[in-house]
């Protein structure tokens, strides 16, 4: 399939979408972003980048969303973080990206924050899993990523606001991206485990979704 608005239909209850796909076809992450961030409300927009510099990382994020996010954070190295960002765009750093501990806390920090926001919806996102697979073992980055989509799941459907035609949109939402042929299969098999869809890249340009 291509990627079409059925991809955010589908996923409209799924609090956390893995997106696997070979380096080679980053391009498409832009599409993933948009169907993800696809309502009309605001965003907040929490991200954990150690692949590209922050900057890259929000200018993609405003391209996506058609404009700013209404607040912005994003967690990465202080090699990484070298450009500048507009006013009201906070980075935060921690020495490596071994630090899960600290990047979670501030993920809780930030999304929490955000929570009594009823006008706007909460996404985050990861870029990339490989980046974190290259510090830490399998066992610690799916501790992690258990606590983070169940922090995403806790902040539930769209209560907050209004529900559209095709029913509720999550509070808050999460976007995980990874390259299936840097890992072992069993690997990718145990990361899928932990999420509500998986979006997969099938070659010449064809996708395929799980649920579950």
């Amino acid at each position: 399939m291509e990627l079409t608005e059925r991809v955010t239909r589908e996923t409209r209850d799924a609090a956390g979408l893995l997106v696997l796909r070979p380096a080679s076809e980053s391009d498409s992450d832009a599409t993933c972003r948009r169907l993800l961030a696809g309502g009309s409300r605001p965003v907040n927009l929490f991200g954990v980048c150690f692949s590209r510099p922050p900057a890259r990382w929000y200018d993609d994020w405003v391209a996506a969303l058609d404009g700013p996010p209404a607040n912005a954070a994003v967690v990465t190295t202080p090699d990484q973080a070298t450009d500048e960002l507009p006013d009201g765009v906070a980075v935060e750093t921690v020495p490596t990206p071994a630090d899960l501990t600290s990047i979670g806390m501030r993920a809780t920090r930030y999304t929490g924050s955000w929570a009594d926001d009823s006008n706007a919806e909460i996404i985050v996102s990861v870029d990339s899993l490989d980046a974190l697979l290259r510090h830490v073992s399998l066992k610690a980055l799916y501790r992690f990523l258990h606590v983070l989509v169940g922090r995403l799941d806790t902040l539930g459907f769209d209560e907050r606001g209004a529900e559209s035609a095709d029913g509720p949109r999550l509070g808050a939402r999460g976007l995980f991206f990874l390259d299936p042929s840097t890992q072992e299969e069993t690997t990718v098999t145990t990361l899928e485990s932990l999420f509500h869809g998986v979006l997969s890249y099938e070659g010449d340009g064809g996708w395929r979704l799980r649920t579950q």
